[in-house]
């Protein structure tokens, strides 16, 4: 079914960005105000308003089923997506690369074929006498097991792949650095990392953050291919704009030049990772960075959650000193309270949320709205566990709980049946753009692992990106907005007696109900 005028659906700030002329756009969109709606609706109003063709526009998303999401959208308003270009960033990145090597197959290892050709390189570097034999200092001295050490390794690799950093510019770090340790490190890590890419040369391979580099390298030094593709794009839309790490945003700009028009949509309350690279000051500096004929609009609603859940939510993302200043309004009225549970002991708090949860669906509530959220694994292992056993048979007459994933750090936690009917129990990471009625925010204690979580950066990763603890606390608080926006009609805070999490005490008790 083909939606005729989807603009008359728009509210007044969606028309706004939806409509907007201007050469640099930064749409502003809070949790639960419809962005995606403002995305598809702007590709529409290019299409069929401005007459744009769909070949002139390139609509970025962070991940397939977001793009896939956008392409489903656009069908039933009667766009034509096949000339679109609706992609992530590494989908984008593999297209150019191929049009620009003359179609040729690309060959883009996943992470476990990465990890075997690092331990490749390490087994062949370690047979090398005097490497072997640092490597085998380094480890015995600083008490590092070898697994360790190639984890810390997989992950700096990725973090100059994101940041450009190449292991001739490790080389030259080297030399700036006064503790001899970490200078160790990273001379052990520079011929590894050297090594590691010329493994995957030899082989005409590449891993997913070569992706965006190799396509750097070409549009830098190819100025047919840069222009190319300068003048297809007339028009680039970014989603989640606040995710964005330093080489994707090199690449927009590349793509872009002088005359393209960026349209930006995201929400720097809601820029949680940090820790894979995304960096906030990209969004901040959105009007200081684009200055020619630039705009910043302002979604101001809230569709999705109770007044006192969004007032809430946004008097506590309020103490984050760096930030766009926005007055975000719920679209419903201020119905239901968040309630605080403070339980004696962790045991206690998991009563508490399986008693709430066995009430709510004795009341009507559906399974499948309801949600527990952790900021880690740990907090939410209980009630996976639980769940899994159906340990809880009152919770439905007949259960069909979800099963636990192999790994479910690539997933929500859960791999869902068909049609399934299930609780959501989730990470906060994973929760991302996700809702539900009734949400359990559980493990809101202070001290190691709890939430905020922050760990001091290792001295080893200072040389790549150093983040103080500041920014760390703000993203933590980031974290906590997003959890807490999750819920629609009822939230739920469960913390422990004598042991909050300073965000408990930062929710204005007047939004509040307290049990006990």
């Amino acid at each position: 079914m083909v939606t005729k005028n989807p603009l008359s659906l728009l509210d007044a700030g969606q028309l706004e960005a939806v409509t907007a002329r201007n050469q640099h756009i930064l749409c502003l969109a809070g949790a639960g105000s419809g962005k995606t709606r403002v995305l598809t609706t702007r590709v529409f109003y290019l299409v069929n308003k401005l007459r744009v063709r769909p070949e002139n526009i390139l609509a970025i998303t962070f991940t397939k089923n977001a793009a896939t999401e956008m392409v489903e959208r656009l069908g039933t308003l009667g766009i034509n997506t096949d000339q679109l270009w609706c992609r992530t960033f590494h989908s984008a990145c593999y297209k150019i690369l191929r049009e620009s090597d003359g179609g040729r197959q690309l060959n883009i290892i996943d992470e476990a074929t990465q990890e075997r050709a690092l331990k490749k390189c390490l087994a062949d570097l370690s047979q090398q006498a005097e490497f072997g034999y640092r490597l085998a200092q380094f480890l015995e001295e600083n008490n590092w097991p070898l697994y360790l050490f190639a984890g810390e390794v997989n992950r700096a690799i990725h973090e100059c792949k994101n940041y450009s950093v190449t292991p001739a510019e490790i080389h030259r770090r080297c030399h700036q650095i006064e503790d001899e340790d970490i200078k160790e490190f990273y001379q052990l890590f520079g011929v590894i990392f050297a090594t590691y890419q010329n493994y995957l040369a030899i082989r005409h391979e590449m891993d997913f953050s070569d992706l965006i580099s190799k396509v750097l390298t070409t549009l830098q030094t190819d100025r047919r291919a840069r222009e190319k593709y300068q003048n297809k794009f007339k028009y680039i839309l970014v989603d989640e704009f606040q995710d964005v790490n330093h080489g994707q945003v090199q690449l927009l700009d590349l793509l872009k030049g002088c005359h393209s028009k960026l349209f930006a949509v995201g929400d720097d309350w809601q820029a949680i990772y940090g820790w894979r690279g995304g960096d906030v000051k990209y969004i901040l500096r959105f009007k200081k960075n684009y200055q020619q004929d630039c705009r910043q609009i302002i979604l101001p609603f809230n569709y999705r959650s109770d007044g006192n859940i969004v007032q809430a939510a946004s008097k506590c993302i309020g103490r984050n000193h760096q930030q766009c200043r926005k007055k975000i309004k719920s679209f419903h009225s201020a119905v239901t309270k968040i309630k605080i549970f403070r339980g004696e002991n962790g045991e206690s708090c998991h009563a508490f949320v399986l008693k709430e949860i066995a009430a709510l669906i004795q009341s009507g509530a559906q399974p499948k709205n309801i949600m527990i959220l952790g900021r880690n694994w740990k907090h939410v292992d209980f009630f996976i566990e639980q769940f899994s056993k159906n340990s809880v048979p009152k919770l439905v007459e007949e259960p069909n709980f979800d099963t636990p994933q192999s790994n479910p750090s690539t997933g929500s936690g859960f791999t869902k049946n068909p049609n399934s009917q299930d609780i959501n129990i989730t990470t906060i990471h994973s929760a991302k753009g996700l809702e539900c009625d009734f949400v359990f925010l559980v493990g809101l204690h202070r001290g190691r692992g709890g939430f905020p979580n922050i760990k001091e950066d290792h001295e080893l990763r200072k040389i790549i990106k150093e983040t103080t603890r500041p920014e760390r606390l703000a993203e933590e608080r980031r974290c906590f907005y997003v959890a807490i926006t999750r819920a629609k009609n009822k939230l739920y805070l469960v913390t422990e007696k004598n042991n909050e999490s300073i965000f408990i005490k930062e929710v204005p008790r007047r939004f509040c109900e307290h049990s006990p």
